[in-house]
């Protein structure tokens, strides 16, 4: 294991765990001094100090993990390493990679005849320790030989291992940065969802996480739901009021949920509900223009703040779960089209299965997904499966009615908005986008398309 951060460690624990031995490195040198200190009576680990050192202590074929930053951190620690390595030794960056990147080591590797494997973890801090959602890209060959290591420390759902194969090159990569995407889109919805009954309903924390725990108990179950509930009924114990109350409004981003909407971009796939999500964090990292708005919005403005009724928690309900279909149903589209150009041959059915235990999106909604494509193999996109349409003409009903009486509020929506926008769009046999090829060929002459004749056609 190189890497001792909160994966890291974990990671190495869930590994000892297992009785396998493991030799741990990480640049900085008291980083290990201190979690060998913490574990020194589990005599499987092996504290190393330097990658010389580090490399000899592993058995041939070395099968090395690392879990250092995306980037340039993973470049630098493959130079050093690289000079220590042999033919058939395999890495394993279980990062949170660009798959591009990955796919550059992968082919610089391959050169020394060391296998590069790109491989996608989900699970935070405690799946590392408990099992972890695991999906394996790069040589095939690569993954059978550490197949049964990487089942042992996954996440067991029904007595399968949430570890596999996806596919080829930087696919592992790849699927997790969807993942992430995906991710983002259901953080938004619960803080939208959150904003709503908080600030739109003038409900008090406690009663939102009250909400919140009636949803768990029907078809939105979800670990991030668990999550939030746990997370509303934290008190700050010095002031005695809810923590979320006193925390910050400026929300990071480490990079894969802007990736994969750049990347959906480039591959021309819909997926607007991942790029407000990331648009939302950005927004709110201008806090001090914020501000400075808010205050003169209310020295100008003679409105008043408007709330909405509690009957409509239903319908908030039914539009939280269409916004989590709609996000599901645009980042498997955009994993379809993704492994059909690039060749990655990914079966979404198996993927979904490893996302059932141990990642932090996993859902009922996952195992929704799974019997829509035991139903539909081979379907473009879900909401081409009639029974999902069925659903979500019903819901979207609820989706309108929440939508008219919130755009009264200074209650943002943006994810909630892209869902409906998404679906109509999708509908919709003809876009007005006929009038932009018009004026595209006006003024630049890129030519446009009839729906009479074939060909290109230019205005003269």
């Amino acid at each position: 294991m190189i890497g001792l951060g909160v994966i890291g460690e974990n990671l190495s624990l869930n590994i000892t765990s297992k009785n396998l031995p493991i030799s741990v490195y990480d640049k900085f040198h008291e980083k290990t001094r201190r979690f060998y200190e913490k574990v020194s009576s589990n005599l499987n680990i092996t504290p190393t100090y330097d990658i010389e050192e580090f490399v000899k202590s592993l058995e041939k074929p070395r099968k090395i993990l690392l879990l250092v930053p995306a980037g340039n951190p993973v470049d630098e620690v493959l130079t050093e390493l690289i000079r220590h390595l042999d033919k058939g030794d395999i890495v394993c960056d279980c990062g949170n990679s660009f798959y591009k990147d990955t796919e550059k080591r992968q082919e610089a590797l391959q050169r020394r005849g060391i296998i590069f494997m790109g491989v996608g973890v989900s699970g935070g801090r405690e799946g590392a320790y408990r099992g972890l959602s695991i999906m394996v890209g790069g040589d095939k060959y690569g993954y059978l030989v550490m197949k049964e290591f990487w089942e042992e420390i996954s996440a067991k759902v029904d007595g399968d291992a949430c570890a596999g194969y996806v596919g080829d090159r930087g696919s592992g990569h790849f699927v997790k940065m969807v993942h992430n995407g995906i991710l983002y889109t259901i953080l938004q919805s619960i803080a939208e969802a959150y904003d709503i009954m908080r600030n739109g309903m003038g409900m008090d924390v406690d009663e939102v996480k009250t909400t919140f725990e009636d949803w768990l108990r029907d078809k939105l179950a979800s670990y991030l739901l668990e999550l939030t509930v746990e997370v509303l009924q934290k008190k700050d114990h010095e002031l005695e009021i809810p923590l979320i109350e006193l925390v910050s409004d400026v929300a990071e981003q480490k990079g894969t949920g802007r990736w994969t909407s750049q990347t959906a971009l480039e591959l021309g796939v819909p997926t607007p509900s991942i790029d407000v999500a990331v648009t939302y964090r950005t927004i709110s990292t201008f806090r001090e223009v914020r501000k400075t708005l808010s205050n003169n919005y209310l020295k100008t403005s003679n409105s008043k703040i408007v709330k909405i009724p509690r009957s409509f928690l239903p319908d908030l309900e039914k539009s939280f779960y269409l916004s989590m279909i709609i996000s599901h149903a645009q980042g498997l589209h955009l994993i379809k089209k993704a492994s059909e150009i690039y060749g990655y041959s990914i079966d979404l059915k198996k993927l979904l299965k490893l996302w059932r235990g141990g990642s932090v999106i996993r859902s009922k909604i996952i195992y929704r997904l799974i019997e829509v494509l035991e139903r539909s193999p081979g379907i473009e996109n879900i909401l081409l499966d009639e029974e999902v349409y069925k659903e979500v003409l019903e819901l979207e009903r609820a989706l309108r009615i929440l939508l008219s009486h919130l755009k009264s509020t200074d209650i943002p929506t943006p994810l909630l908005d892209s869902t409906l926008n998404y679906l109509i769009s999708m509908r919709r046999e003809r876009l007005p986008t006929n009038i932009i090829q018009l004026l595209r060929d006006r003024f630049g002459y890129h030519g446009f398309e009839r729906i009479d004749k074939s060909g290109k056609f230019h205005l003269e």
